[in-house]
């Protein structure tokens, strides 16, 4: 049982999308726990803490994307390349989610880490599409091939 549950989890974890998934979860608790410091500790209002948490959050994220996430894909990129694509695809979605948490916070009333799940729900599609598909796009073969001829 114990090797079978291994092969399984082997298995899922040569997904990119579960891969993409675990980072994202580890730079959300990254994230809640920078927003919570700033926020409520050091009084910083909650769309300032929420960018900051998010760009703290966003270069871990980059960090463990390209050495573990898409460390398999064929990218032709330099790394400060990948770095401001991976920063120019991901601000609207940072910006949008601290909206979406400032709105949530006081019109809703939510604690941050209901808003920031909510938020963090909303943005993964768009993060996901423009990490896998443009910014750590893999070279294929097929690509080489063209190039060539």
């Amino acid at each position: 049982m114990i090797a079978y549950t291994r092969k399984q989890i082997n298995r899922l974890l040569k997904l990119d999308f579960i891969r993409f998934c675990i980072v994202g979860g580890g730079g959300f608790i990254l994230n809640l726990l920078i927003l919570t410091t700033l926020h409520r500790l050091l009084y910083l209002p909650v769309f300032i803490s929420q960018l900051i948490a998010a760009e703290i959050a966003l270069f871990a994220n980059f960090l463990l994307h390209h050495n573990w996430t898409y460390k398999d894909n064929k990218v032709q990129k330099s790394i400060s390349k990948l770095l401001i694509q991976f920063h120019a695809t991901s601000w609207p979605a940072i910006i949008g989610s601290a909206i979406m948490v400032s709105m949530a916070e006081q019109s809703l009333h939510l604690n941050s880490f209901f808003a920031l799940s909510l938020s963090s729900i909303i943005v993964l599609g768009w993060n996901y599409g423009w990490s896998k598909f443009v910014v750590w796009r893999g070279v294929t073969d097929k690509d080489v091939e063209e190039s060539i001829q």
